[in-house]
């Protein structure tokens, strides 16, 4: 979310994108957790189910209701008296209720979903981000107050969800993982890069001095930082070519428990390639599916062909091809056959 240091660095092209000192922190905690749930280890059942909720998200690109609605929820149990051990939840939506300008740590509304989860069933509770690169959560009204109403909002339907699911101790778990060798997009020169910035910096001064709706100056001062960005990493390379990317390194895994299949990919990826994958996932295996963006690395925003024509913010900074997202979804395919489920 944007309410956290950031542990992905890279503003421009080449340049480390770890932040040291977090790096070691997660480290470290990360080993601690693994050392304590391994010290911790007890009989267990697990079972999935998924529900839906409708009202909560919306695509912000195509600025409709194309969305995933699902919510997916892992449920693991004591083998004795159904004692909830985790609960582990899925769904999509950008955590920006706080807007980029605060300077609060939060877990936004993930946080308050997996605070309310803990508390009605106890246990641990996960929350694993969707394909969220288009997708934003409705909100009005004060910010603080948005994330514990939408987060009880997330969390009353994983809570419904995991009453529902009955688990079992003979789970079948499989995995694999492939790494990927894709194309970068290819970044403007810095002359061109300044000269649309100055086109876009006229725009939005003649919209101001008509004065134009409102929306109309949102649309092109958004345009115009975005052409700074652009500017910014056009910058970056002149000064030194060694920083511009030709290819970037991404790892797709896939993880079957029992009767759900979850796919991990390094960004932020267009809701519809989740869509097409829990249906193919669906009618190849018979399997529920969730997809885990964020996972191991950061591509930023991973778009569709027709966002890349119709533009956006997300299309314009993206580091991609516009193929890439496909080349993606394919290699979570060939992975989920690779697992030999039938």
């Amino acid at each position: 979310n944007h309410s956290a240091p950031s542990y992905y660095q890279k503003s421009k092209p080449g340049e480390d994108d770890v932040e040291p000192s977090l790096k070691k922190f997660l480290a470290k905690q990360f080993s601690s957790v693994a050392i304590e749930a391994h010290q911790n280890l007890a009989p267990a059942r697990i079972g999935f189910g998924a529900g839906s909720l409708i009202g909560a998200t919306r695509n912000r690109q195509q600025r409709n209701d194309l969305i995933d609605p699902q919510v997916g929820v892992l449920r693991v149990e004591s083998t004795e008296g159904r004692k909830t051990i985790a609960t582990l939840f899925n769904f999509t939506g950008h955590p920006v209720i706080i807007g980029s300008t605060n300077m609060f740590l939060s877990g936004e509304y993930p946080g308050a979903a997996s605070r309310a989860v803990e508390n009605l069933l106890g246990g641990v509770a996960i929350f694993t981000q969707g394909a969220c690169g288009d997708i934003t959560v409705n909100r009005s009204g004060d910010p603080f107050m948005e994330i514990e109403r939408l987060g009880r909002t997330v969390a009353g339907e994983v809570i419904k969800v995991s009453g529902l699911i009955q688990c079992t101790d003979d789970v079948s778990l499989k995995f694999a993982s492939q790494t990927l060798k894709l194309p970068a997009r290819s970044m403007p020169d810095l002359d061109a890069a300044k000269q649309a910035l100055a086109q876009g910096q006229a725009a939005l001064d003649a919209a101001k001095a008509k004065p134009a709706p409102t929306a109309v100056v949102q649309t092109l001062d958004d345009k115009l930082r975005v052409l700074s960005m652009a500017v910014m990493r056009a910058e970056a390379i002149a000064a030194d070519p060694t920083k511009k990317e030709t290819e970037l390194t991404a790892e797709v895994q896939v993880l079957q428990v029992g009767s759900v299949i979850y796919a991990a990919i390094p960004g932020e990826i267009f809701v519809e390639y989740a869509l097409e994958l829990r249906q193919r996932v669906k009618q190849d295996t018979g399997h529920s599916f969730c997809l885990i963006g964020y996972a191991n690395g950061y591509l930023g925003y991973i778009v569709t062909p027709r966002a890349m024509e119709t533009g956006g913010y997300e299309a314009s900074v993206t580091r991609l091809q516009p193929l890439g997202g496909r080349s993606l979804t394919e290699a979570v395919m060939e992975l989920v056959q690779q697992l030999d489920l039938n």
